[in-house]
């Protein structure tokens, strides 16, 4: 985790140059004073890092519209109004794996919201104009989710598919108790309502037909409670605390498909990693209690973590983009955030290193906050003090506020948000440099 990481790390600086809205770095307290800018870092930064950042798209519970605050741009210009008209206040917005576009749930309908990024991480690097596209789905949706490339829509009936670039229905079997998901191989995953209000889980073609051997699973009672994917790894939380547990393997003619189920699991929430080694992060929002768990071959490995976060609660678990990146942030109920650098050796999830540090300790954290990821480095929204957060780690140092909070009056009512970001998949050169080196 060296050279590499540093080397990915510190693009994240681009936000200095470009957006004028952090200061040096001034320690893991936003409200301590910051040091003189070092201008000649920055115009280093700006000129070799000419092309990197994001964008924090959200709604408010008070106003229609969608609003952004750009890291991309101008001091002046960072924040804005509006960006997307809505028919309601309080949108729900939903990232798609690529990072680039959103699905955008408005009053039952559903649009597809493009950050405008797509071409930032190129040569000549540029943004465009945030956009959005109404999709055919466009009344009675209740919830989506992303699958793989694909968004799921739900309607409390029937889901639809659709691609996650521009909306347009893909041919996949319809669920009537829970999105359906894409799974690797053309296949996806169905949720039926079943007897005494089980709900049945089947791995179907794209027609819905069943595999020549059924694979299948079950809800006992309880209902869908969330869900989470990586590549190859997909897991269920049922109502009755059951996690459910599904791996597609790929062979070479053909992907076989193992499943596991955990009665009693005591987890609330689910978050999926972008590890290349398929890792999914199962927590208790309200005991700090944290697993992760790796596909290996045939059958999971679970490892607890909750050691590592010491948290007597969770608001939030976020992943970074970057697929070669291993790293998870965990904010917890009282604004301590840790990061913790993982691995998988030995067939299971090993933590290597963790940085914790409070973001701010004169704020009330609570539910209504966000924690959110781009490539490498994270953002917390503050909802009483109308803050956020830029948090990231560079030429060697750990995790931490990058320079002074940024106020926007709008932030107090954000209602869902979304980071948009440009090169969550991309092809790595290692460079010659310092080490990170973490210390628990």
């Amino acid at each position: 985790m060296a050279s590499f990481f540093e080397s990915e790390l510190s693009k994240s600086l681009l936000v200095l140059a470009m957006a004028g809205t952090l200061a040096a770095c001034g320690g893991s307290d936003s409200n301590s004073d910051n040091d003189n800018d070092d201008h000649s870092d920055e115009e280093h930064h700006d000129d070799e890092h000419a092309h990197t950042g994001g964008r924090l798209i959200y709604s408010v519970s008070d106003d229609s519209g969608l609003n952004m605050y750009d890291q991309t741009a101008e001091e002046a210009d960072a924040f804005s109004t509006d960006v997307v008209t809505t028919s309601a206040t309080g949108a729900t917005l939903v990232l798609a794996k690529s990072g680039l576009t959103a699905a955008m749930l408005d009053n039952g309908a559903v649009s597809i919201v493009d950050s405008g990024l797509e071409h930032l991480a190129e040569e000549d690097g540029h943004t465009h104009e945030v956009s959005s596209e109404a999709t055919t789905l466009t009344s009675g949706i209740t919830m989506v989710v992303a699958t793989h490339e694909y968004f799921s829509a739900f309607d409390g009936m029937a889901s639809t598919v659709i691609d996650a670039e521009d909306g347009t229905a893909v041919t996949a079997p319809s669920s009537d108790a829970y999105p359906t998901l894409a799974l690797t191989g053309g296949h996806f995953l169905t949720f039926t309502n079943g007897i005494d209000g089980a709900i049945d889980l089947e791995v179907v073609e794209a027609n819905g037909d069943s595999l020549e051997t059924p694979v299948t699973l079950s809800c006992a009672s309880g209902g869908i409670t969330t869900s989470a994917q990586t590549e190859h790894l997909t897991q269920v939380l049922c109502g009755n605390d059951t996690l459910l547990t599904l791996i597609a393997e790929e062979g070479e003619t053909e992907t076989e498909f193992y499943t596991d189920s955990d009665a009693e699991a005591g987890f609330d929430s689910l978050t999926a990693t972008f590890s290349e080694n398929d890792v999914i992060a199962a927590w208790n929002s309200t005991t700090g209690a944290i697993t992760l768990t790796n596909a290996h071959g045939d059958h999971p490995h679970s490892t607890d973590v909750t050691e590592n976060v010491d948290a007597e609660s969770i608001l939030a678990v976020t992943p970074v983009g970057d697929h070669d990146t291993e790293v998870l942030g965990v904010l917890a109920g009282d604004g301590v955030f840790t990061a913790l650098f993982y691995t998988v050796e030995d067939e299971s999830v090993t933590v290597e290193s963790k940085d914790t540090f409070i973001i701010n300790s004169e704020a009330t954290w609570t539910s209504a906050d966000k924690l959110l990821a781009g490539a490498t480095a994270f953002l917390a929204v503050n909802t009483e003090a109308n803050e956020l957060y830029y948090m990231d780690a560079h030429d060697g140092s750990d995790y931490h506020v990058h320079g002074s909070a940024i106020a926007n009056e709008d932030l107090a009512s954000v209602s869902s948000a979304v980071f948009a970001f440009a090169g969550g998949e991309h092809e790595h050169e290692d460079e010659e440099g310092e080490e990170h080196d973490h210390e628990e």
